[in-house]
């Protein structure tokens, strides 16, 4: 009876903290500054020469102190599948801040995707967002 006992306990144990699952990095857009009031308030249409505005935020911190930031668009006159890259920064911060904020400026209609990649993974992004610029 106690091995049972003891069992039931142990299965309960690993999966209760098995289904315990880390929240993800994402992106904020704004036109404006980002702050708590408008953080609710999600914008994805933009003007050309209009300042987008992101902040990239970490529940859990940032898993590297560096990573880069991609911004390509969609086109369907680019040979690698319609997209084009339009400007990639390499982005330095500290390991315990969990909020990264600065803007992008595009200067063309269309569709466009901001990615950012980890140094020690540059192959998939760790935070994407997609938004239109008219």
């Amino acid at each position: 009876m106690k091995y049972i006992v003891v069992l039931f306990l142990i299965i309960q144990v690993i999966l209760c903290t098995s289904f315990a699952r880390k929240e993800s990095p994402f992106v904020i857009l704004s036109s404006g500054t980002i702050s708590v009031e408008n953080i609710k308030y999600r914008e994805r249409v933009f003007s050309v020469g209009q300042r987008v505005n992101y902040a990239i935020v970490a529940p859990d911190r940032f898993k590297d102190s560096a990573f880069r930031m991609q911004l390509s668009t969609q086109n369907e006159k680019t040979t690698n599948w319609g997209f084009e890259i339009i400007e990639t920064n390499d982005i330095y911060t500290d390991k315990t801040q969990t909020v990264y904020r600065d803007y992008v400026v595009p200067r063309k209609t269309g569709h466009y995707i901001l990615q950012f990649f980890y140094a020690s993974n540059r192959r998939y992004p760790f935070a994407h967002v997609e938004f239109m610029v008219r």
